[in-house]
């Protein structure tokens, strides 16, 4: 019995996938960087996505990354699946109160969602 193709190269690929999702490592976020959890979009509609468990996404423009691992080290943050990263300058960190809360990233004014 001959295998197709197509499913060969179906199943490479869930297999690719499956080890790059399992290698993604996250590391939760320590205190001093929680304020930073959360969905962040800018005018523009790119928008970063960090969770509390290390997790990201981020969606720009030319790329994105969905189930990434955020790290967040001196005055950068950094999303990364795989090859596919994608790194921020932290311009100035989360500020504001209640429900108006932002962050400038790369020079983007970032509003955390609720």
């Amino acid at each position: 019995m001959k295998i197709p193709k197509v499913l060969i190269n179906f199943l490479f690929s869930l297999v690719i996938a499956s080890l790059l999702i399992a290698c993604v490592s996250k590391t939760p976020l320590s205190a001093d960087q929680k304020n930073y959890a959360g969905q962040w979009v800018a005018s523009d509609g790119t928008f970063v996505h960090i969770f509390l468990d290390g997790g990201g996404d981020f969606k720009g423009s030319n790329s994105s990354v969905e189930g990434g691992a955020t790290s967040i080290s001196g005055d950068t943050i950094t999303i990364a699946l795989g090859p596919v990263k994608q790194t921020f300058q932290i311009d100035e960190p989360p500020k504001g109160s209640g429900e108006q809360l932002t962050m400038k990233l790369n020079g983007i004014v970032y509003t955390k969602q609720n």
